[in-house]
């Protein structure tokens, strides 16, 4: 963290280091030791709505019976519950239980490859147009995966 004082300015297309709150040049050294030090407050983090901490407890799939298990390499224990339709339609996946298991390695592999999303993404609508029908697939989604 910086001082909100310290500012690196040009004259003559020379860098120089300059403290508001002296009004006047300094060397790097003199920042650190200065008496008038203000850093910026930190904000705090959005807290999640009790809306969303109840949608998220009450999660559930209609992909797999079992939520103890990592639903892709099938071997270790969940770590998370992950939506498979994520960004806008998150809240969309947890209440029409498009949730699966997934073990800390595998969420990363499922994050960084696209293909294997996909792939998951074209299971769970299978599942959802089985349980509700393509229309309100189509409805609530607003895309066709498969």
């Amino acid at each position: 963290m910086k001082c909100i004082n310290f500012r690196i300015r040009t004259r003559n297309y020379e860098k120089y280091l300059y403290c508001t709150k002296r009004g006047k040049e300094i060397e790097f050294k003199d920042c650190s030791n200065c008496k008038y030090k203000e850093f910026k407050p930190i904000k705090e983090l959005k807290k999640k709505s009790n809306k969303l901490k109840k949608i998220e407890a009450k999660r559930f799939s209609i992909i797999t019976d079992n939520l103890k298990v990592c639903y892709v390499c099938k071997k270790k224990k969940k770590d998370d519950l992950n939506e498979i339709f994520e960004g806008s339609n998150r809240q969309m996946s947890m209440k029409y239980g498009l949730v699966i298991p997934i073990c800390r390695q595998c969420h990363i592999e499922y994050d960084l490859n696209k293909e294997l999303r996909q792939k998951y993404q074209r299971e769970a609508q299978k599942k959802f147009e089985e349980k509700y029908g393509h229309d309100l697939f189509m409805q609530e989604f607003k895309k066709n995966y498969l």
